[in-house]
């Protein structure tokens, strides 16, 4: 069976780039190090009465936090399409939407990101998938057979 034909019935899993996850790995390692270094030489002190310096504290928890988002979002990204639906997975949360549920596709462009909007039917909102995934044919022709939302604004 030809991948590309979007009518074949397997399971795909997209993963992101090499480049984004290097990235966050990077991010995540260098986020974490550092809460690491702040954690170890906050405790080191005796002394907690520094834990009432609200900054120290912040730092204390936001460096690892950011530490382990950095490294679940570089590990647990995914986009898994199958013949029912897809489902996205980011490093804290998962959508999903079956493809009848699906009105159509937009993509948008932000200052920050471009990703493809699957917008859902009687505005239940949307599934957002970034633009930083390798996808194949396969991906590219199942998107294809969505309607695409931009088309309709420009008539």
């Amino acid at each position: 069976m030809d991948v590309a034909t979007p009518t074949s019935l397997s399971r795909h899993v997209y993963r992101l780039k090499w480049w984004a996850q290097a990235w966050y790995l990077a991010l995540g390692i260098f986020c974490g190090g550092i809460g690491v270094i702040v954690v170890v030489v906050v405790t080191a002190d005796i002394n907690w009465r520094v834990f009432a310096n609200w900054t120290i504290l912040f730092l204390c928890v936001i460096f690892p936090f950011l530490g382990y988002y950095f490294l679940a979002l570089a590990l647990r990204s995914r986009v898994v399409l199958d013949d029912t639906g897809i489902s996205v997975r980011f490093a804290l949360a998962e959508n999903s939407a079956n493809f009848n549920e699906i009105e159509g596709y937009r993509i948008t462009v932000t200052k920050n990101a471009s990703f493809w909007r699957l917008e859902l039917k009687d505005n239940k909102g949307y599934v957002a998938i970034m633009r930083l995934f390798r996808v194949d044919d396969y991906f590219r022709a199942r998107l294809q057979q969505l309607k695409n939302l931009d088309e309709d604004k420009k008539l």
